[in-house]
């Protein structure tokens, strides 16, 4: 399986659109809290789902939505 986009460490700006607005995934049943909310808002956690799969990306444009991989 080829990735697009791998890097080892969050990057600054998106490889793709050059956007800085790089969220982490969260995998999993989230607990709701005001942290939680707020990092949503503020584009810092995307929603990644609640099924994992051996491979997952690790961040996420919040401009483009293009995924990249650890």
């Amino acid at each position: 399986m080829e990735f697009e986009y791998v890097s080892e460490r969050k990057p600054r700006k998106c490889p793709k659109c050059g956007g800085k607005r790089i969220a982490r995934i969260f995998y999993g049943m989230p607990a709701f809290d005001e942290k939680m909310e707020a990092d949503l808002k503020a584009g810092k956690t995307v929603l990644g789902g609640c099924v994992l799969s051996m491979i997952d990306a690790s961040w996420q444009c919040v401009e483009c939505d293009i995924q990249i991989y650890r």
